[in-house]
């Protein structure tokens, strides 16, 4: 199983909603629907001194805990567990029975809400097993079944007054409103569940569309590019700013594909990258792959460097098995990052002379070799080690530039 990453964890909570849009789901449409339909009925046996009775705040309380509960596992991207649905009838019936005695327990109304949270709770733990989709079905079935039939039930225990359950049902069908009642709630039930179904198709449709756009965007724009570019839209805007630019290319490459299959040159390229970008992890920010080359682009900080030294041992451990070898340059310093290009098709990207220099210490390079720079902008330990001043194609003075080799690093 593939474990979600920041970008997935970032769709599944817009997907989700909001906490007050959760809470509303669970208190209206969910596990509190029940207890809401229970308080509205204990509202009218009480009347008009409803307000005086228990019954009526500890339910609320109970719908209340048990809505905010749920609701927050949900925000949490957890699914709660298969019992969560019975907290409210369990608290209500805990804190009543204390109050009134066990009789309480045996009313018609607070019978069938038993009946129908446990019917509820089996619903949604069926529609859990995801490894039986006809288990699943009969669970959304169930559920939304209950979600249906609730009120006429509450209205049932209602007209019940004091009959046995057998006599009370038979005398409760033989009014024709009452069956009429029953037939709009059962084309309700089967309106309900036709549009779960419905919904469940077009959620897996979007998560597969999602999954499709996240992988082209990520092919085009760089993981991290995407998941800023969600988390705030500003971040799609070209800015000046400080970042350490590097270039690993793979010496003789040209020379060497000209002498092998296509399929072989491919495949040790996607190697070549695969090595590279791994090496890089969270460090990365954007890379660009350019036949034998690979553009990366790290934060400006202290691991930059030695990111760069550990992806270079990466392209040459990648690429020694054919017998070529890779050398980089780096530089540090502003760049403009951000979307370029046409309206209809931007492309990210990172240019100005941070960029332009970084390829001329790649060009430069010795096989294995990391040349980088600038030296009021390297950590101390780096430069200690051999200076070369390189004379790069549209400078007019030499790049001081720290020579590291893959060595050094052992």
């Amino acid at each position: 199983m593939i474990e979600p990453d920041a970008l997935d964890l970032r769709v599944q909570q817009a997907l989700r909603g909001s906490r007050l849009s959760l809470f509303s789901s669970e208190m209206l449409e969910g596990s509190g629907q029940l207890a809401l339909f229970l308080l509205l009925l204990e509202v009218v046996l009480e009347w008009p001194g409803f307000y005086l009775k228990p019954d009526v705040y500890v339910l609320l309380l109970a719908s209340l805990l048990q809505s905010g509960w749920v609701s927050s596992v949900k925000w949490a991207g957890r699914e709660p567990p298969w019992a969560a649905h019975l907290l409210a009838p369990l608290f209500y019936s805990v804190i009543e029975a204390a109050i009134e005695g066990f009789e309480f327990i045996t009313m018609p109304h607070h019978l069938v809400f038993w009946f129908l949270s446990l019917l509820l709770t089996l619903g949604r733990y069926l529609n859990r097993a995801a490894q039986f989709a006809s288990a699943a079905s009969l669970g959304l079935v169930i559920a939304r079944s209950v979600q249906a039939l609730s009120p006429l039930m509450f209205y049932f225990s209602l007209e019940l007054k004091g009959q046995a359950w057998l006599p009370g049902f038979q005398h409760f069908f033989a009014d024709s409103t009452h069956v009429f009642l029953l037939v709009l709630s059962l084309v309700q039930a089967a309106g309900l569940i036709s549009l779960s179904f419905l919904a469940q198709r077009q959620h897996a449709v979007i998560a597969n569309l999602l999954a499709r756009f996240k992988e082209l965007s990520r092919w085009g724009f760089g993981a991290s590019v995407v998941e800023r570019v969600l988390a705030n839209a500003k971040d799609a805007d070209a800015t000046h700013v400080q970042r350490c630019v590097a270039f690993i290319d793979i010496r003789g490459f040209t020379h060497w594909s000209e002498e092998q299959a296509p399929e072989r040159v491919i495949a040790m390229l996607n190697g070549f990258y695969e090595q590279v970008l791994h090496s890089c992890g969270a460090k990365l920010v954007k890379a660009k792959m350019s036949a034998d080359e690979v553009l990366l682009v790290l934060q400006d900080d202290s691991d930059a460097l030695p990111t760069v030294l550990k992806a270079l041992q990466a392209a040459n451990a990648s690429v020694h098995g054919v017998g070529l070898s890779a050398g980089a340059g780096a530089w540090i310093g502003v760049v403009v990052e951000g979307f370029f290009g046409a309206r209809s098709s931007p492309v990210h990207d990172v240019i100005g002379d941070t960029v332009n220099t970084a390829k001329r210490l790649c060009d430069q390079a010795p096989a294995a070799t990391l040349l980088a720079g600038p030296l009021a902008r390297l950590p101390a330990s780096m430069q200690t080690l051999p200076l070369q001043a390189i004379s790069a194609k549209g400078k007019a003075l030499p790049v001081e530039a720290v020579v590291c080799r893959q060595d050094f690093q052992g």
